[in-house]
């Protein structure tokens, strides 16, 4: 029997989501109770896809029912992964850093690039989807040398970024400097589990929960008692949970200096501000919930760079909208909403 390549082993699941900084459990009340008697199950798969985990759990009468829908929206991840992802060479945003355009794009792609480019203007520039250079110039640079790269080559990646060098014309885009490049990991993760959501609502599918690495998309659980539970964990101690979040028909991401980190301090890892050309010292994670993962995708990586005060500000100024924000010595601060959603 052939096997898929993107699927995870029960070893590899239990290792990943050791170091995701969240875990899940389904509410208690009537919910607990179908399950308990049988009634209703939940169904669970998770693969690799975007180059992080994804997975996905539905709760359903029936087993069957809920693996086909667990299928379409797989089906519906891989499609949107084959324009996104930095990672595979065919999609869209490869061929535009290689080329320095593409014509007549999809309408996902340049769905997720104009957002990109308002939260960059929202943001001052802390969320930049054409920071790639500098991300490519630390991972090099840690695998060859084991170093951070120098002052000077920061310069000289610097000078490759800056969301407003990016020409939206209609399907086409343009990078106006040549050796730009996007990489839109920091939000596609968040709109491709709401693609998940919607895939599995429209299929029947009442409740669901789809995890997008860290970026969770949430439908059902209007009963009380009955919706998902997110306990965000203690960005530096492992098993220890800072708070549990309530939510319904919500949405949650969370970044942070621990899940892909260059140095053992964690002083350099993937989340780099792309005004400076290094990642922030002064923060190590942030929690955000919001109506769709994708906004909260893109808030709690600019959160992340701006740091608790201006952080804070960016995240209660927006609607509907609420986070936490953990300092590198560990001191949390909340948006004024987020007790009503926590215990």
């Amino acid at each position: 029997m052939r096997t898929n390549p993107n699927r995870l082993t029960r070893r590899q699941f239990i290792r990943i989501t050791a170091v995701a900084g969240v875990s899940l459990a389904i509410g208690g009340g009537l919910i607990n109770a179908l399950l308990d008697a049988g009634t209703l199950h939940q169904v669970r798969e998770t693969r690799i896809q975007m180059g992080s985990p994804i997975s996905i759990s539905v709760l359903h009468t029936a087993r069957s029912a809920a693996r086909r829908m667990i299928t379409s929206a797989f089906n519906e991840i891989e499609r949107l992964e084959a324009m996104l992802s930095r990672h595979r060479p065919d999609s869209e945003i490869s061929r535009l850093n290689e080329n320095g355009k593409v014509t007549d794009a999809p309408a996902e792609v340049i769905h997720v690039i104009t957002q990109a480019l308002e939260y960059s203007s929202l943001t001052s520039g802390a969320f930049d989807i054409t920071m790639k250079p500098l991300l490519d110039l630390h991972e090099s640079s840690f695998e060859q040398t084991a170093r951070p790269p120098s002052d000077s080559s920061i310069r000289e990646a610097l000078a490759l970024v800056g969301y407003k060098k990016v020409i939206l014309n209609d399907a086409n885009v343009e990078l106006s400097q040549q050796g730009m490049s996007l990489t839109v990991d920091g939000i596609a993760k968040g709109y491709i589990a709401d693609k998940a959501v919607d895939i599995l609502k429209r299929d029947g599918a009442e409740r669901v929960l789809v995890d997008a690495g860290g970026d969770f998309g949430l439908a059902g659980g209007g009963n009380a008692g009955d919706g998902w539970n997110i306990a965000v964990e203690n960005p530096r101690k492992p098993g220890n949970y800072l708070t549990t979040l309530h939510l319904t028909d919500r949405s949650v991401a969370t970044s942070g200096d621990y899940m892909q980190h260059f140095t053992a301090d964690r002083l350099f890892h993937h989340i780099i501000d792309p005004r400076t050309g290094f990642s922030p010292d002064h923060t190590s994670a942030v929690t955000v919930v919001a109506s769709k993962a994708m906004i909260a995708d893109a808030l709690s990586t600019a959160a992340l760079v701006l740091g608790p005060a201006e952080g804070l500000e960016l995240l209660e100024n927006e609607d509907d909208v609420e986070g936490i924000i953990i300092r590198k010595n560990q001191e949390a601060f909340s948006t004024s909403g987020m007790a009503a959603i926590s215990s």
